[in-house]
């Protein structure tokens, strides 16, 4: 990791415990006190199901990679394709955006699957990613639709029109937009910088990109879609029920498509560019809870921070046993 990396880094690091600060800070004494007990008393029952709700999303994750793959005339180990994906999550937990390169060379080293190729199924999937967010998003909207548009136009009223320095929810979606600019600036620069003036680097180039038009391509002639599809519709079902089922468990009176737009808010906070999305995915629940009517600091900032917790000590356990598997499997081949 170069010097400017670090520096990123820990610029993201600071902002997202800022931002823990800032609000546990801004929470009344007294509030504090029920917030911490409501951390502490949150049912056990549901954070273990939970924990185990994500862990399943992993190992679908991983089932699905293969599925894809197969086109491409690869066989990889199913134990091997899960790893991989839970020792990604692993870096994407400790340096936001490594993750999908970590997972392609990892399952390259296993499977001697070229990287290229990897990387076009990966994006692949982020392109179906991207669809089921945005299905998640509508239904979101279709059945909270008043709470939806007053938390954008909130936003708009806040970023827009009063110059004052923004506070709650602004603050925190400005930060996230300024952090999504500049990692889109700094992608930016790296390709610019990337294109070499050398021939023979730019055959290889060339023939990387093709390799991940390969990988993007691979879905076409996919046997087994159904699979495929239902891979899909599972991990995204294991990704709203995951974070519902604390809800429902630690908030009265909240239905089933509120938890939804929670959950689809709370992704929002993980776009910004903070380790795990620490700091901004609080907040982003937050505002979440607030859009719905649900404005008790000491119930909503409790959620948020279990979910978020349970969620990043299964991806750190699952990336350790992970890149454990790893390890063997390079031995062993």
């Amino acid at each position: 990791m170069n010097l400017r990396k670090v520096i990123t880094y820990i610029i993201f690091l600071g902002i997202g415990i800022s931002l823990l600060y800032w609000r546990y800070s801004a929470i009344p004494a007294d509030a504090r006190e029920k917030l911490i007990e409501n951390i502490i008393n949150a049912p056990l029952y549901a954070i273990i199901v939970t924990f185990f709700m994500g862990l399943l999303a992993v190992v679908a994750r991983g089932l699905r990679w293969s599925l894809l793959l197969k086109p491409l005339g690869y066989e990889v180990s199913n134990l091997n394709a899960v790893s991989s994906v839970a020792f990604g999550y692993l870096a994407n937990t400790a340096i936001p955006r490594s993750g999908e390169i970590a997972r392609c060379t990892a399952l390259n080293s296993t499977d001697d699957v070229p990287v290229d190729k990897l990387f076009g199924t990966v994006i692949i999937e982020r392109v179906i990613d991207f669809i089921m967010l945005f299905i998640f998003l509508g239904i979101a909207l279709a059945t909270n639709f008043e709470s939806v548009v007053n938390f954008f136009k909130k936003i708009a009223e806040q970023l827009g029109i009063n110059i004052s320095i923004p506070s709650g929810t602004a603050l925190v979606m400005l930060t996230m937009s300024l952090g999504v600019i500049i990692v889109g600036i700094s992608t930016i620069t790296k390709r610019r910088r990337s294109v070499s003036k050398n021939k023979a680097k730019q055959s290889r180039i060339r023939g990387f990109i093709r390799g991940i038009g390969e990988g993007i391509t691979s879905i076409k002639s996919m046997e087994n879609r159904g699979v495929f599809v239902g891979y899909t519709l599972f991990i995204w079902l294991m990704y709203f029920l995951m974070s519902y089922y604390l809800i429902v468990e630690m908030v009265d009176g909240i239905g089933l498509f509120q938890g939804l737009w929670v959950m689809v808010s709370g992704g929002f906070g993980m776009v910004f560019p903070s380790p795990g999305g620490i700091g901004a995915y609080q907040e982003a629940v937050v505002a979440g809870f607030n859009s719905l009517g649900f404005t008790n600091i000491e119930i909503t900032y409790a959620v948020a921070n279990v979910i978020w917790v349970t969620q990043t000590i299964m991806l750190v356990i699952a990336g350790v046993i992970g890149s454990a598997l790893i390890q063997r499997a390079r031995k062993v081949s």
